[in-house]
């Protein structure tokens, strides 16, 4: 795997309590970038493939694995993320949006009683983000959005006592690259906080030339 400060693309991840609204705002720079024909693709967590489809069975039923074999599925699904899409992909110098990555496995799997920096060093095969945007809301804001926004009741990872916990880890989680953002406001505000995070990854990059206004 390339280093992180030798490879050609970048990686933005965005991560969060559900309905904090980050698949929103990954969608609305997905389209920025796009309409400027910048290499952009995006992807997510868990993914598609074998291990991810097991994932998302356990949103109906949490119960069908070990704490253990859970975190294992998590891992088995991004080590194959990484290997076939996410690495590749730097190297050819795309800018990647990822719903979702290794921050929310220490918070979510924290949240069932895994310490989080163990669950990190568990992920070091993985490059670290360039950019983590990190979306917070009160949990009661994120489960109105699921509930009347989506119209989906709350699946077993969503449950208001789980989200408390997962909010209260991602709040103890620090790294550099980490950029936390009030999700509570409109579509519009929230996406104004984005573009103030990712402005400045671009300009400090080879994609200096975005100009987004």
């Amino acid at each position: 795997m390339l280093s992180d400060h030798l490879r050609k693309g970048l990686l933005i991840v965005f991560e969060g309590t559900d309905g904090t609204g980050k698949s929103t705002q990954l969608k609305l720079l997905y389209s920025a970038l796009k309409s400027k024909n910048y290499p952009v693709i995006t992807t997510r967590e868990p993914t598609d493939g074998k291990y991810g489809r097991e994932i998302r069975r356990l949103y109906k039923n949490r119960k069908r694995y070990s704490d253990e074999e859970e975190l294992e599925l998590f891992l088995a699904d991004r080590k194959e993320h990484v290997d076939a899409l996410l690495t590749p992909a730097l190297n050819r110098g795309k800018i990647i949006l990822c719903d979702r990555y290794f921050l929310s496995t220490a918070a979510y799997q924290g949240a069932i009683g895994f310490n989080p920096e163990t669950v990190l060093a568990r992920n070091s095969f993985a490059p670290n983000p360039d950019l983590a945007l990190l979306f917070h809301a009160p949990v009661d804001v994120g489960l109105t959005r699921i509930i009347s926004g989506r119209g989906e009741a709350p699946n077993d990872f969503e449950k208001a006592e789980n989200l408390q916990k997962v909010a209260a880890i991602f709040a103890t989680i620090d790294r550099p690259y980490i950029r936390r953002i009030d999700a509570s406001g409109s579509i519009d505000s929230v996406y104004q906080l984005v573009m103030e995070h990712v402005m400045p990854l671009f300009s400090n990059s080879s994609f200096s030339t975005l100009d987004l206004k």
